[in-house]
């Protein structure tokens, strides 16, 4: 007797092509609203608790941490 697997046939073995990540073309407009939201309240919240020379310092090293990770291939 065959067993209930023998019928099935096994997956194609090359690359499916992949479903969009975001709707409507939305994969890179997430990350510009992040860095203009985390300029429009995390830049003036930096400035009131660390003064002008640590917002500017922090904003600059976030800045470039997230251009890195962002543009990494």
């Amino acid at each position: 007797m065959a067993s209930a697997s023998a019928g099935r046939r096994a997956p194609a073995r090359g690359k499916a092509k992949a479903a969009p990540r975001f709707a409507f073309g939305f994969g890179r407009w997430w990350k510009v609203a992040l860095l203009v939201g985390l300029v429009m309240i995390g830049l003036p919240l930096a400035h009131a608790m660390f003064g002008e020379i640590g917002a500017l310092l922090g904003g600059a090293v976030l800045f470039g941490f997230l251009l890195g990770r962002w543009t990494l291939r």
